[in-house]
C-alpha cells in the first residue's frame, strides 16, 4: 500500500511506501543518489529516509 493522504501526525509516524527487497532497495537508493546528490529533494520520504 502507499500512503497518499494523512494528517501531518500520521505522515510523520508512517512510511510513505511498503519495505523494499534488499537488492530492489539498494537499486532505488542508487537511482536516487544519482538525481539527487545532496538530498535536497523531499528528504526523508524515499528510500531509508533520503
Amino acid at each position: 500500500a502507499t500512503l497518499i493522504k494523512g494528517s501531518p501526525a500520521l505522515r510523520r509516524a508512517v512510511p510513505v511506501f511498503e519495505p523494499q527487497p534488499p537488492a530492489l532497495a539498494a537499486l532505488s537508493r542508487r537511482v536516487k543518489d544519482a538525481f539527487d546528490p545532496r538530498h535536497i529533494l523531499n528528504p526523508g520520504r524515499m528510500v531509508d529516509g533520503n
